[in-house]
């Protein structure tokens, strides 16, 4: 069964690539501090095999990226911090010009980008025709390149002009980053190796709805933990105290259950877990079973007990998908679920699959990200695939036989 449709760069007669233009739109959206300076590099090292395959091809590659969710051009959202992070790690200078859009980006393009050679261009989203999906914007893009190459799987869910329009104007290919991503995800979707194991944190149930009902046909059992958890303990009639639930949840919540149930799938809900009395480093914590949280403190954390339950779901498991952390995991007290869940998941025989977003910050953080069989770089493109939902990115993108 051929998992993957789409043209691909190893389609394209490496020999042709000399000289050729060559546009590639990544994602370099990696975390950053306040003022640019990246604080990670999985993303930049996911796109970095691509981008030394067209440099010993000697292509003339134009990379370009968004970062971040810039309004007015703020410096911090300049891509001048990546171009450094991404020079250390290829080992070679890559040009920089500090525009998206203009003749003095085309006129380097044109006459001064040499075989080999890598020129960053600025944050897309310094250009407001990008995330209108202005087709203007996408013909001068169009205009900088001969041939297309998508490697921004995290961005394909968006109707952005260099995601859903840019493919359709040029001679268009998938990266490695891109159909190794889309191979990964098909594989669990369509032939995953059983029992195969869900598991499922983060803060909101309605933020899950569509891939749990994509979901729960699929798998074998589901572990949940994390915010969305209290909503599942209140509607089996536990007061969760503080801890997060959103409005009107609890019919949706009873419905899963009650799906789970009648198709003979188990649902494995915390029994214990670590509360306190404010969502901040440095408040009292304490543990309590999950059906006697006290009314005036915050669920934050799952506890010892019901990590040994997921890891019995964990040890019986042929395939893994994680998405969510356990609990607050940017404050260090409230972390010590998703890192033990982490390292359980990488200790395992399964095959391990990230869901990314916040569950890959978890993996960076603890130094697991090595040890999964395979964690995405797009946190809301992953799961609108896991939903089954199509993505314009690659959609936009020919189709092979």
């Amino acid at each position: 069964m051929r998992l993957f449709d789409r043209a691909s760069l190893l389609d394209y007669p490496i020999y042709k690539l000399q000289g050729k233009r060559v546009f590639v739109r990544a994602d370099l959206n990696d975390p950053a501090d306040s003022e640019g300076n990246l604080t990670g590099d999985m993303r930049l090292r996911a796109v970095a095999p691509t981008l030394a395959y067209l440099c010993a091809a000697r292509a003339k590659v134009i990379l370009a990226s968004h970062f971040g969710r810039p309004k007015n051009k703020e410096a911090n959202f300049s891509l001048k911090g990546v171009r450094k992070r991404l020079s250390e790690m290829l080992r070679f200078d890559i040009n920089f010009i500090p525009e998206c859009n203009g003749k003095e980006l085309e006129e380097f393009v044109l006459n001064e980008l040499k075989d080999g050679e890598i020129l960053l261009i600025e944050n897309l989203r310094f250009c407001p025709g990008e995330t209108k999906n202005d087709m203007q914007y996408a013909r001068f893009l169009a205009s900088l390149g001969d041939v297309f190459v998508q490697e921004a799987f995290g961005a394909c869910h968006r109707e952005h002009a260099s995601i859903a329009s840019l493919p359709k104007l040029l001679p268009s290919f998938a990266g490695f980053l891109l159909e190794k991503e889309v191979v990964a995800l098909s594989k669990i979707l369509k032939s995953p190796e059983r029992p195969f194991l869900l598991i499922l944190g983060g803060k909101k149930v309605s933020d899950k709805i569509k891939l749990i009902n994509n979901m729960i046909e699929k798998v074998d059992s589901i572990c949940i933990g994390g915010g969305m958890a209290f909503a599942f303990l209140r509607a089996n009639g536990y007061d969760v105290g503080k801890s997060f639930v959103e409005e009107s949840i609890d019919d949706i919540a009873r419905q899963i259950l009650y799906k789970a149930g009648e198709m003979g799938k188990k649902i494995i809900l915390p029994v214990d877990v670590l509360v306190a009395k404010d969502i901040i480093s440095g408040s009292e914590c304490k543990l309590v079973d999950a059906h006697r949280i006290p009314a005036d403190w915050y669920g934050v954390d799952i506890g010892p007990k019901t990590l040994e339950l997921f890891k019995e779901e964990i040890l019986k498991a042929k395939t893994i998908l994680w998405n969510g952390p356990m609990g607050v995991f940017e404050i260090p007290e409230f972390s010590w679920g998703s890192r033990a869940l982490a390292l359980a998941v990488a200790l395992s025989d399964a095959v391990s699959v990230c869901g990314g977003g916040d569950t890959s910050d978890v993996l960076r953080l603890t130094n697991m990200v090595n040890y999964f069989s395979h964690v995405s770089t797009g946190g809301g493109a992953a799961l609108k695939f896991l939903e089954g939902e199509n993505l314009p990115g690659i959609d936009a993108l020919p189709k092979v036989m």
